[in-house]
């Protein structure tokens, strides 16, 4: 490995954990929209995000707030329809006559859609609108515009996030190495990459049928971590590890529901098989929101010890 500073590393296998990174250039004037902080996806804690709070508290009463989501895979598939729930909450309180459009890529609510369409009704009766099939491909700042492939839209505050890719680490080492070059395929039982031998990719960056969540990449380290003991050690490594996937997300300040799946390897199907059992919460509720703490708070510790 060459650093940055001009120092190589050698390796005897190399596990890259890089995240995603976005593809603006996929929408005409995304770059230049964002540039002039006009356009955020705040889809990345920092700046970005405190700026997104700064435009919503300076949108006026009877306002528009536009979040657009992109197509799978992507990460934290859940994620918009989480923070137009929130945002939903804000306006209800402080901006009542504001109005939330969501521009969906996807073809319906792909993740906890009946928990959503719940709360949405039951607690932002019409501020919300979710608009399936609804791919951005233009923005216009000067405008305060989106244009999907069917129609345009003008908002006061523009929550634009891009299709996302494996990091640009994993294109430097080539395994982003789908068809598309996108995302990294990767041996399930190792997350080797089959394109570099003694490479390993984890989390959000890999190619699976698995959701790019904070749990699965915790649990993809543990496996990898596991198998590399036993590679390095001369033994082969367990051939159908067993991955869990658990995540929250709120609709209110108060209410909460979880998604909860586990999958076992097989190899000969080369991939993760959904296990029985599992599922989502049909409607958020107040000792979810208290679970959701707690398991923020242990994921935190265990993927930091």
């Amino acid at each position: 490995i060459d650093t940055q500073r001009g120092s190589k590393v050698p390796y005897d296998h190399l596990v890259l954990a890089p995240g995603v990174d976005f593809m603006p250039d996929l929408i005409e004037g995304y770059a230049e929209s964002e540039a002039a902080g006009k356009i955020v996806h705040a889809w990345k804690a920092g700046p970005q995000t405190a700026l997104l709070r700064k435009q919503l508290e300076a949108m006026p009463d009877g306002g528009v707030f536009i979040i657009s989501s992109p197509a799978r895979p992507q990460k934290c598939v859940s994620g918009p329809y989480e923070r137009a729930s929130l945002a939903a909450q804000y306006f209800q309180k402080a901006k009542p006559k504001s109005k939330i459009i969501m521009l969906d890529a996807d073809v319906d609510i792909i993740s906890k859609g009946p928990m959503y369409r719940h709360a949405w009704n039951k607690m932002y009766p019409g501020m919300i609108e979710h608009i399936p099939n609804s791919r951005v491909v233009k923005v216009d700042h000067k405008t305060m515009s989106v244009s999907t492939e069917f129609e345009d839209f003008k908002g006061d505050v523009l929550n634009v996030i891009p299709r996302g890719r494996a990091g640009e680490i994993c294109a430097m080492a080539g395994v982003r190495a789908d068809t598309a070059g996108i995302w990294c395929p990767v041996n399930g039982v190792t997350y080797e990459s089959p394109k570099m031998p003694f490479v390993h990719v984890l989390g959000d960056a890999v190619a699976t049928n698995m959701p790019k969540s904070a749990h699965v990449a915790n649990n993809q380290g543990k496996i990898c971590a596991g198998a590399l003991v036993e590679i390095l050690n001369g033994r082969e490594p367990d051939p159908y590890p067993v991955i869990g996937g658990t995540s929250y997300s709120a609709t209110s300040d108060h209410t909460s529901g979880p998604i909860a799946v586990v999958m076992r390897y097989d190899p000969d199907k080369e991939a993760y098989i959904r296990q029985p059992g599992g599922g989502a919460a049909l409607e958020g509720d107040e000792i979810n929101f208290e679970y959701m703490k707690s398991w923020a708070e242990n994921i935190w510790a265990d993927t930091l010890s």
